[in-house]
C-alpha cells in the first residue's frame, strides 16, 4: 500500500510542471504579490519582469437608458499588461495578468531558465 502512495505522489510531482495552473499568489524577495495588488507594488516586491507585453481591449456594456426603453452600449478600453517572470532554473516562472495597472491572474508556468 505504501508503494502504491508513493508511486501515485511521484507521478502527480512529475506531471505537475507541465500545465499552467492558477496561483493566488507569488512570493518574491520583498514581498508577496496578490490579486488585486497594483502594477508598482509588483515591481516593487518581485522587480522588473523578463518579459513584457501590453495590448488594449475593448469592453461592450449594454445598459438601459433610464426613463426610456432603449439600450444603449457603453464601450470601455481595457489595457492589458503581460508579465512573465523567471526565477531561474530552481524556481517556477509566473505569469502576470494586470487589467488598469492591477494584478487580475497570477499563473505558474513550470521552471524557468
Amino acid at each position: 500500500m505504501m508503494r502504491i502512495c508513493l508511486v501515485f505522489v511521484c507521478c502527480l510531482q512529475m506531471a505537475a510542471p507541465a500545465f499552467a495552473t492558477e496561483t493566488p499568489t507569488i512570493i518574491c524577495k520583498n514581498g508577496i504579490v496578490s490579486k488585486g495588488d497594483f502594477a508598482g507594488d509588483v515591481i516593487s516586491k518581485c522587480g522588473e519582469p523578463a518579459v513584457k507585453a501590453q495590448r488594449e481591449e475593448k469592453s461592450f456594456e449594454k445598459t438601459k437608458q433610464s426613463g426610456g426603453a432603449k439600450e444603449k452600449t457603453v464601450v470601455t478600453t481595457v489595457t492589458i499588461d503581460d508579465w512573465t517572470y523567471n526565477f531561474g532554473p530552481n524556481d517556477f516562472m509566473h505569469r502576470v495578468l494586470l487589467e488598469n495597472g492591477r494584478v487580475t491572474l497570477i499563473e505558474s508556468l513550470g521552471y524557468g531558465y
